[in-house]
């Protein structure tokens, strides 16, 4: 009988790489001892920097994301691989940061690193990963994330990522009126300094209208430990530093980002334009994942919507294996799995994952993990905290 059973002292890691990079650092990391790797296509955001260039709409370059389930053990030589391989000390080369996985349960057939399998070890090399960043992750209708995106830049982010899912929940409720909404979602994600967030996640919330029945949400997820630099300004004319590039270097000069909220120096209009309101406004929340194959993420999503979730969302990611085979233009033939996440109370996520080992063991189902995340803030149209 297949077994369920937890494991502690693992994060997941998230990189943000060009797609030109991307495919030389999967297959770096997956022949240094990786057990497989999830990714997903994406596309980044670059505004214009000029104000009479506001109207034109963003450049969209071509991104793609990995995602890896680690012991905490390997954690650091993965992503100081990652770092070296992609350049990510290079301006507008990508992002990468780890979340702690709370309560990370997996199926005995799931392919779950073995810690230590990692081979890859850093040689004197010094990354200095920021430890208080937060990802800010806004969930809209799809053809609604380039004005969310962009207002994240303009209130201090650097480049947002931009991922199609399908969302559940209130359209599968509407009966025949479900054929005003579309399960096809867009999934932006920025990555934010300590005197940003609130500006930026404001700003997003504004934008997005998530104070509106139907309009989304946005969450806060912390960083335990990442770095992050991508662009958010097309330049047309060349120079030798982006204002993106001096700001980062007067923080590392200053020790600390506490100069740039000096009122001596500079009235930030921002402390009040995006004052917190507290309608729809959630705390303390979790991010719950769970992990499957393709073909039963579907079973699985009606099951948990019949068991009272209000709403989920549905990525597809690509199963890459250092085994995998490859077609004769080289290109890595993957398996397909699906994430069904779920914001709700923590007092919730026991009854699901119940739901979830009972159906998998009833249909055969394979493959299957399952963790969560704190989520310390979240913004929608109702609160969920009494969820």
């Amino acid at each position: 009988m297949k077994s369920f059973n937890p494991h502690s002292h693992h994060s997941l890691v998230t990189a943000i790489l060009p797609r030109q990079s991307a495919a030389r650092v999967l297959d770096e990391v997956l022949n240094s001892g990786a057990a497989y790797a999830m990714t997903l296509n994406a596309r980044g955001t670059l505004v214009h920097d000029h104000w009479y260039q506001a109207l034109l709409p963003a450049i969209s370059p071509e991104q793609e994301i990995l995602h890896f389930i680690v012991p905490d053990s390997d954690v650091d030589h993965l992503m100081e691989q990652i770092v070296m391989v992609g350049k990510l000390r290079l301006f507008g080369a990508g992002s990468i940061y780890a979340i702690p996985c709370e309560d990370l349960i997996c199926s005995d057939d799931y392919p779950l690193w073995t810690p230590g399998q990692y081979r890859f070890k850093s040689v004197s090399f010094d990354i200095r990963f920021r430890r208080d960043l937060t990802a800010l992750i806004h969930i809209t209708d799809r053809g609604g994330a380039e004005p969310i995106a962009r207002a994240a830049i303009e209130a201090g982010a650097q480049g947002a990522t931009i991922t199609y899912i399908r969302g559940y929940g209130l359209r599968d409720r509407l009966g025949l009126l479900r054929i005003t909404k579309h399960h096809d979602k867009e999934l932006i994600t920025v990555v934010i300094e300590p005197y940003d967030l609130d500006a930026v996640f404001q700003a997003m919330a504004r934008t997005g209208r998530v104070d509106k029945p139907g309009r989304g949400l946005i969450y806060q997820l912390p960083i335990s430990k990442g770095l992050t630099n991508l662009a958010s300004v097309f330049q047309a004319k060349k120079h030798s530093a982006s204002i993106q590039q001096m700001v980062r270097a007067i923080d590392e000069l200053h020790g600390s980002i506490d100069w740039r909220a000096n009122q001596l120096l500079v009235y930030d209009p921002r402390a009040a334009e995006f004052a917190m309101s507290s309608r729809g406004l959630s705390r303390n929340l979790k991010l719950f994942n769970i992990v499957s194959q393709r073909k039963d993420t579907e079973l699985l999503l009606n099951l948990l919507l019949d068991h009272g979730v209000s709403g989920a969302s549905v990525s597809n990611w690509r199963f890459d294996e250092p085994d995998s085979e490859h077609t004769q233009g080289g290109i890595r033939m993957n398996r397909e799995f699906g994430c069904i996440s779920l914001i709700l109370p923590p007092h919730h996520i026991p009854d699901l994952r119940r739901v979830v080992h009972e159906t998998a063991l009833e249909n055969d189902m394979h493959e299957i993990c399952s963790f969560s995340h704190s989520v310390p803030i979240s913004k929608a149209f109702v609160s969920m905290t009494k969820g």
